[in-house]
């Protein structure tokens, strides 16, 4: 059974308030809920100040107040406990607006059972903590990002820059103070590139936008941005967050293949123009002296006849040739037909060719006129458009990747996917250098036979992978098996057969962090674009290898934070038990007792935590006692013992401000509480004591009277078995007492 959950119902209506009651009692959930309802605003704003509830019920329609006003004086008083708006069957609406607002959730009376409910209010509970965790840790996130490799900026929909990383502030060309001083509803360079419109959409549809921007820097710099709006909430307020990658290499890329096309383009209405005619009937082909040299033939050697044609052409089309000229021959209009030829000099060159056929008055068909051009160049130049293209295309899906995603292997798998793609090689593997910096290791691979590469270790210097990290350089090396290398690359070519090697360094901010190695079992012949290329994926490799490594150090420093929370928790608690002499190491081993206890009574792993660090804390607001009180050795007076139990007190007030400790809050609170209502704080009876607290009250009692006190020797367990049975369903819960009683056997 989860420890219940408070809840203020604010409704006018008692019919209302019967209803949500009736339905939370027939759900039947282990989970209780524990309703407080009142039927004015200013009774629930009262109750709000004098009772911790963990979430609210509010009606928006109440006789001191209307409407979403109601709302915003309920967020306003308590932003950290969540709200969900109860409505009418036709204020779905309104419902909508009151999320907007700020309420976690919205419910339509009538429509509510009770299952829905509590699961709508845990929700809102959950989510609730999960915005003020956020808001925590907000400053520490802050100095994370300064060092990532994408501009990230916060401001708020009023316009204010509330946060920005270096590479921001560096893209921009000015500081981190210069862009937290400007307010983006001023900046004429916003509105001028479209980021203003970009940002004033992301704020009304609440969705993501996107889009690549052009502004010129503070310093008369033209740049390219690729940018991307979003909101979300912190401590209750809705953010826009901005990122901006630099983008402007590669809209120069694309503007240089802009001007290509345009060439071609121009290339094409100079090209030279050959002009054939075919006399169907007698199979005679006459050519234009452009004719010959386009086919690179002359008049005496061509056999001026379809055969002749045909054998011109080269093998793989010239079924398709055959086709066409078959269609010309039955009096069909073709459409223009592109195809390829030899030249003497072994060139293969790409013609196309048009024309109409003519028929004579009887329609009979009796002439082809044709026209035939070279267009070799603008194949050539389309193949390269379209291979530019797929390179591009493949960044782009490695910046997703890198973008989206924070698993290393992910990415690189994905990375070496695209270099056997795209480059066309048989195999690719990815070393990276060793913390220490004098080996390269395997990491990931595409494309090998076997496995023995998975166990490479390549010093630095050595064999070429070593050679390409050393010397900083590309390493190339043709006909493999005809030249040295190390003993790792030799066991390799034994299984492998490669004949040619390429090896890139991955070099980030200055240092090289591993090698890119490229296998293929053909002789290569890379042109400069495809090296160039090899090069821009190396470059991809070293951003996405930092990347993950970035996540990966937030994510230890988060380890390392909350093990710090729980190394200061465990400190105080040895400082208490200094303190507190005559109990020393009680509160070790009441931990590890209510631990165990707490397992066989089946909380979760989560819920766990929070019971081993209250009970660490049971008696932290001891330190709010005087020592004279605290260390007495005889009876306390009644005046003493009225002092010593504003403890619980005390630790509600000491820990109730640290975010991170308000669910450990149970324990040190409420172990004084006993079951018929004569404990102390707040003198809670039964289920209203949180479970936790039961728990630990048979376990504080058990260990005190089992342990010897200045004022009295330690009891045998028989005593203390038989004073904790008689003390159930006084001050302990009987169901407790028995679980006690199966887990101390």
């Amino acid at each position: 059974m989860n420890a219940p959950i408070n809840i203020l119902f604010i409704e006018d209506n008692p019919g209302d308030a019967r209803i949500v009651k009736e339905e939370l009692r027939l759900a039947g959930s282990r989970t209780i809920v524990q309703l407080e309802w009142v039927d004015r605003l200013e009774k629930g704003l009262e109750q709000l100040v004098s009772n911790p509830f963990e979430a609210i019920l509010l009606d928006l329609s109440l006789p001191d107040s209307e409407g979403l006003d109601t709302l915003q004086r309920v967020l306003a008083q308590t932003p950290q406990i969540p709200v969900i708006v109860m409505t009418g069957q036709m204020d779905e609406e309104v419902g909508m607006r009151a999320m907007q607002a700020g309420a976690q959730d919205y419910l339509i009376k009538g429509q509510v059972d009770g299952r829905l409910l509590i699961r709508s209010i845990q929700y809102a509970i959950q989510r609730k903590q999960t915005e003020m965790q956020l808001a925590d840790a907000l400053e520490f996130t802050e100095r994370i990002l300064t060092s990532s490799p994408i501009g990230i900026l916060t401001y708020k929909f009023t316009g204010e820059c509330l946060s920005a990383n270096a590479y921001a502030a560096q893209m921009i060309g000015t500081t981190i103070e210069g862009l937290k001083s400007q307010n983006f509803r001023e900046l004429k360079s916003w509105k001028k590139s479209g980021l203003y419109h970009l940002a004033e959409e992301a704020i009304a549809s609440r969705k993501l936008t996107a889009s690549d921007v052009h502004i010129v820097t503070t310093f008369g710099k033209e740049v390219w941005f690729q940018a991307q709006f979003v909101t979300f909430k912190s401590a209750g307020e809705e953010l826009l967050l901005l990122t901006i990658g630099d983008i402007t290499e590669r809209k120069r890329a694309e503007e240089v293949l802009r001007e290509k096309e345009r060439l071609l383009a121009e290339a094409q209405r100079i090209g030279h123009i050959g002009s054939w005619d075919y006399d169907i009937p007698t199979d005679i082909l006459q050519y234009s002296d452009e004719m010959y040299r386009l086919f690179d033939v002359s008049p005496q050697e061509f056999q001026h006849n379809r055969e002749g044609f045909l054998n011109l052409i080269y093998s793989s089309d010239r079924p398709e040739v055959t086709r066409w000229m078959d269609l010309i021959t039955s009096g069909r209009q073709v459409k223009e037909l592109d195809f390829r030829v030899f030249h003497k000099n072994g060139e293969l060159r790409y013609i196309q060719s048009r024309g109409a056929v003519e028929f004579d008055s009887t329609g009979k068909p009796v002439h082809f006129i044709g026209t035939a051009q070279d267009i070799t160049e603008r194949k050539l130049a389309e193949i390269q458009i379209r291979q530019q293209i797929e390179h591009l295309s493949a960044l782009r899906r490695i910046d997703q990747t890198i973008t989206a995603n924070y698993d290393l292997h992910i990415t690189l798998n994905t990375l070496l996917s695209e270099v056997s793609t795209q480059l066309q090689v048989d195999a690719a593997e990815i070393l990276l250098l060793d913390p220490d910096g004098q080996m390269l290791e395997y990491a990931a691979g595409r494309g090998f036979r076997t496995r023995a590469n998975e166990s490479a270790r390549v010093p630095i210097g050595e064999s070429y992978a070593g050679r390409a990290a050393k010397e900083r350089r590309l390493v190339r090396a043709e006909n493999l098996k005809d030249q040295p290398h190390g003993p790792l690359l030799t066991t390799i070519l034994a299984e492998e057969d490669f004949v040619c090697y390429y090896g890139v360094p991955l070099i980030t901010k200055g240092k090289v962090i591993g090698v890119l190695e490229v296998f293929h079992r053909v002789l290569l012949q890379p042109y400069p674009e495809w090296i160039d290329f090899l090069h821009a994926l190396a470059g991809q490799a070293a951003i996405a290898i930092e990347n993950a490594t970035l996540f990966e150090n937030l994510e230890d420093s988060n380890r390392e934070l909350s093990q710090a929370y729980d190394a200061t928790i465990e400190g105080w608690s040895r400082a208490l038990d200094l303190r507190d002499r005559e109990t020393e190491g009680h509160t070790l081993r009441v931990t590890e007792m209510t631990m165990n206890l707490a397992r066989s009574f089946g909380f979760s792993e989560e819920e766990l935590l929070h019971i081993r660090r209250g009970a660490l804390l049971h008696d932290i607001g001891k330190m709010g006692v005087l020592d004279h009180i605290l260390l007495k050795p005889e009876p306390l007076t009644e005046e003493e013992s009225a002092i010593m139990e504003k403890h619980a007190q005390y630790a509600y007030d000491l820990l109730k401000p640290i975010a991170f400790l308000k669910s450990a809050l149970d324990i040190p609170y409420c172990h004084h509480e006993k079951w018929d209502g004569t404990g102390y704080p707040r003198r809670l009876k039964g289920e209203e004591i949180p479970m936790a607290a039961r728990l630990f009250a048979v376990v504080d009692v058990w260990d005190a009277l089992t342990s010897d006190r200045p004022y009295r020797p330690a009891w045998s367990e028989e005593e203390a078995l038989t004073y904790i049975r008689e003390q159930s369903g006084k001050h302990f819960d009987p169901q407790v007492v028995d679980l006690f009683f199966n887990v101390i056997k």
